[in-house]
């Protein structure tokens, strides 16, 4: 008997999941709500060591570095914590997530599951660190190198930074789980005719959320931004092997591959 079959057979096995389901959701908020209020107090401290590194000629006492906005500064802050209180419960996440899923799975599809919560768990993370250790960084300095216009001073405007880089990170964390997801299905065998069996609709609801969710920096590159990432998660997943016998229709072996 299927995972699914089991369900139906006893209702309220499903009354107990939802249940499940709330204790998760609520245990989750309030561990976010727990991390939001520590890195408030420590957000002022992780920009200061961040606008350290970064290349900008923004005089000794950060002169050159405004916020025009009386609101900007709030949700520049608020959305560094929010990111940092989201990359330090994914470890959490992950755990909670596999442990509600496990008793509607197959075999398979625990192990791919287990598969996409550790390389996510560890490849999110990796690439915050990276494209704010150095990826914006980088890319300031090829602006600074560009030059200036003489005679201008140059301000930079604070919270339009961060809204690249958070935009920015956004794009990654969104494609990273995307392309690893599909990859990881191809890998455990989890296609049928070819194709991934969920994948237009993950790649649908990745792309989807990139145009809802990039600030307003992006304004006119979201569609374009949301479209290759799509094309690069899809091509790249496609090089994944298929290593396992795939799956029919329904979820079982097929016999006709």
């Amino acid at each position: 008997m299927t995972p699914d079959q089991n369900s139906k057979a006893d209702p309220g096995r499903f009354r107990v999941h939802l249940e499940e389901l709330n204790s998760i959701a609520r245990m989750t908020a309030f561990v976010m709500l727990l991390l939001c209020i520590f890195w408030s107090f420590t957000v002022n401290q992780v920009v200061s060591m961040w606008l350290e590194i970064v290349p900008l000629p923004t005089g000794p006492n950060n002169e050159n570095l405004s916020v025009y906005g009386p609101f900007d500064w709030i949700q520049m802050r608020w959305s560094v914590v929010i990111l940092l209180s989201m990359v330090t419960m994914l470890p959490m996440v992950s755990v909670f997530t596999y442990k509600f899923a496990k008793p509607g799975l197959f075999p398979r599809e625990r192990n791919w599951l287990i598969a996409v919560l550790i390389l996510t768990t560890t490849v999110v993370p990796f690439s915050i660190v990276v494209i704010w250790a150095f990826g914006i960084p980088t890319l300031f300095d090829f602006i600074r190198i560009s030059g200036t216009p003489e005679g201008i001073l140059v301000r930079y405007d604070a919270a339009s930074i961060f809204s690249l880089g958070l935009g920015f990170t956004w794009v990654m964390v969104v494609w990273s789980v995307t392309t690893i997801t599909l990859s990881l299905s191809r890998v455990f065998g989890m296609v049928s005719s070819g194709k991934t069996r969920f994948r237009n609709r993950l790649l649908a609801i990745s792309s989807g959320i990139i145009i809802l969710t990039l600030p307003v920096e992006y304004d006119g590159l979201k569609l374009l931004i949301a479209i290759m990432m799509v094309f690069l998660a899809a091509a790249i997943s496609q090089t994944a092997p298929v290593k396992m016998t795939l799956w029919g229709p329904n979820g079982n072996i097929d016999s006709t591959t």
